[in-house]
């Protein structure tokens, strides 16, 4: 099963309009259904939360990186009472209808939210009622204070130096070049006022172990680099492969401290790992290492 998506996405890449044809393919099979829609947006306001623990989001300026296809997260630091969010993506997937969505099911869950949050449940629909009856995408951001840049650069985002609260990212990291990685590095150390911060949430894991329970969270580590990045490394579905251990090289390489790390590592795929022959790109490093399946860090400068 997991052959097959590698193989699908793979061809997707190379159509004219694959974007599109993506976003079809993501639809039929449910995955902006509004239950998952809405198991997102708790998922993600748990992150939002994390990043609230170490810079105040109210009256903050916030740069994303990496929109999405409904712009939960930015919506997430209006309500949060962001004064702004800039926030770039690497083409332009928001859909003003998944917007809605995100809407409809952030009222629904209202009690979760503020529970998870601390914003109160007033100020919540509040904000809500600001935006809801936009009718447009562009109408919606504006009312939002939201800044989209699709196709954006987040390396080279024309910001003032010392200008930023919050640099966020969340499921980005691993699906970009480290070339990319370096420059935004370099971009938020600049724009970045001096007690700002940045979160990055990192998807560690194979992204094709969820489609074929047969195979471990650590089954692509096996595979040689050139096979790697001739099959995955695509716009469709590039992942970089990078483990816990070389974002941290890069982070200190860049002179960032890490204010807070927090990791997830699943025993089973340490076992694995015993019998599993890695490829020589990982083969320096312990079976403990490359288990890591999840990682998010506070960054300052």
């Amino acid at each position: 099963m997991w052959k097959t998506k590698v193989l699908t996405q793979f061809v997707l890449s190379h159509f004219p309009r694959s974007e599109e044809l993506n976003f079809l393919l993501q639809l039929k099979s449910g995955s902006h259904s509004p239950e998952n829609i809405s198991k997102h947006i708790i998922e993600l306001a748990e992150k939002v939360k994390i990043s609230g623990e170490h810079v105040t989001i109210e009256g903050s300026t916030v740069l994303e990186i990496g929109t999405g296809w409904d712009a939960i997260t930015a919506i997430l630091f209006y309500l949060m009472g962001a004064k702004r969010c800039y926030t770039y993506d690497h083409q332009p997937h928001v859909r003003f209808s998944l917007v809605h969505q995100v809407i409809n099911q952030i009222e629904k869950n209202i009690e979760e939210i503020h529970s998870i949050t601390s914003i109160p449940k007033a100020m919540i629909i509040e904000r809500l009622e600001q935006i809801k009856s936009a009718n447009t995408l562009g109408e919606l951001f504006g009312s939002a204070n939201i800044f989209y840049f699709a196709p954006g650069d987040a390396s080279q985002t024309g910001l003032p130096n010392g200008s930023v609260d919050l640099v966020y990212g969340y499921a980005v990291l691993e699906h970009i070049p480290e070339t990319v990685i370096n420059d935004i590095l370099i971009e938020s150390k600049r724009i970045l006022k001096q007690n700002g911060r940045a979160y990055f949430g990192i998807g560690l894991h194979d992204h094709y172990a969820g489609f074929d329970k047969k195979i471990s969270k650590v089954n692509f580590l096996q595979f040689p680099e050139w096979l790697w990045a001739f099959f995955v490394k695509n716009k469709i579905s590039y992942h970089n492969r990078l483990r816990e251990k070389q974002f941290m090289e890069i982070f200190h390489s860049h002179g960032a401290k890490i204010e807070m790390k927090n990791n997830k590592i699943d025993p089973s795929d340490v076992e694995t790992l015993k019998t599993m022959k890695v490829n020589t790109r990982f083969s320096s490093m312990t079976d403990e290492e490359l288990a890591v399946n999840y990682s998010e860090v506070i960054l300052s400068f």
